[in-house]
């Protein structure tokens, strides 16, 4: 089915009549086909997502009569980590597929007097909340943050997330949207969508403290990558093998770049799997340094993460951390896809790297202000 798909993307206008009706025969025909070939799996999943949803009620009610509520999807670990690290009233939900469920949420919402709810990002399920909360009260606030970038319109999930979310918008159903990049914040806003800014931010006990380490390698970390090709796994293994002496920690690790690195004859230590972001944290600091030099972004976590840990991290030029300072000089890449120049950037960061951290820890002082301020401005919106 899926190659029939593909053929059909590139023969028809997406914008058709016709392609719109294929492409929710589509949805339909493979909707089924998964169901009757994954029944049992398929009601074991729904029971979960709907034990979760009364857990979800739960927490609600224990925020009785609070400015607001913010949902997020706890298996998506960006935001996740986003929301927790931006907002207090957080309620973790996943996917919600019960009609029944949709509308105990929403009344749940209106019953413990909550003035606002706040979509972290959207999954399945959340756009018929947000219909339900305004139909059983239109005076509460229905907020969404979009954490993605027009890059990823690419994908099917996210482009029709994106689109009904901006319809609901112009229903009414949605009274505004935040994002947590400038570009998005001011390209949305000047097209008519009333949009607020917020940046990501971490807090880690660590605070930035330098993590000692008496490595007799170089040990270069790169995580959460995967094969993405956002992520730009490959150039930053090229420009790890290029740094004399040194060791490659990568997770997850795929079969094809563990080949790459026994092509490149790359020393490595890794794991096939993502691992829990505690376990994570324990692990960069053994790192000398991180990089993260992914092609596109909006606000990474990884990066913020890394520093807080003490340890300096290489990213992408392509979001709003430490720009115009002398700390982004160090650290923010130019040209990502250039190995030999991120080998360069390497080094510069190892030769200056208590310099840096310290600018780390001013800089992060200032931003902690911004970031509570900004929230502060949209929550009571």
């Amino acid at each position: 089915m899926q190659k029939i798909k593909n053929i059909l993307k590139r023969l028809i206008n997406k914008d058709s009549f016709f392609y719109k009706v294929l492409s929710k025969m589509y949805h339909f025909l493979s909707t089924i086909k998964y169901r009757i070939t994954h029944n049992k799996e398929v009601k074991k999943e729904h029971k979960e997502y709907h034990g979760r949803v009364e857990k979800a009620i739960e927490t609600i009610k224990g925020f009785q009569g609070k400015e607001y509520v913010v949902f997020y999807n706890p298996t998506w670990l960006g935001v996740a980590a986003s929301t927790l690290g931006l907002f207090k009233n957080n309620v973790p939900l996943e996917h919600v597929y019960s009609k029944k469920d949709i509308k105990k949420i929403a009344k749940s919402i209106s019953e413990n007097n909550i003035k606002s709810a706040i979509f972290s990002q959207v999954c399945d399920g959340w756009t018929s909340i947000i219909e339900k909360i305004k139909k059983i009260n239109p005076n509460i606030k229905v907020k969404v943050i979009w954490h993605g970038n027009c890059y990823e319109y690419f994908s099917d999930f996210t482009w029709n997330l994106n689109k009904e979310v901006m319809q609901l918008y112009k229903q009414e159903k949605i009274d505004c949207f935040a994002f947590v990049r400038s570009t998005m914040y001011e390209f949305y806003n000047k097209t008519g969508f009333k949009s607020y800014y917020l940046q990501n931010n971490v807090y880690k006990e660590n605070n930035g403290k330098i993590a000692n380490n008496n490595n007799k390698k170089t040990k270069i970390g790169i995580y959460n990558a995967d094969s993405r090709e956002l992520k730009n796994i490959y150039t930053a293994l090229s420009a790890m093998k290029l740094v004399p002496n040194a060791i490659a920690d990568v997770v997850p690790i795929n079969a094809e770049a563990k080949k790459f690195t026994e092509i490149l004859g790359l020393e490595t230590t890794s794991i096939n799997d993502y691992i829990p972001n505690e376990e994570l944290m324990k692990r960069i600091q053994k790192n000398d340094i991180n990089i993260y030099p992914t092609f596109t972004e909006n606000a990474p976590m990884f990066p913020l993460e890394s520093f807080e840990m003490g340890v300096p991290c290489l990213l992408g030029n392509n979001n709003d951390y430490f720009v115009g300072t002398k700390l982004g000089e160090y650290v923010i890449l130019e040209k990502e896809d250039d190995a030999v120049y991120i080998k360069d950037k390497i080094m510069t960061v190892l030769e200056h790297k208590k310099e840096i951290m310290s600018l780390y820890q001013e800089w992060k002082k200032e931003f902690n202000k911004k970031c509570e301020k900004l929230v502060d401005e949209f929550v009571k919106e």
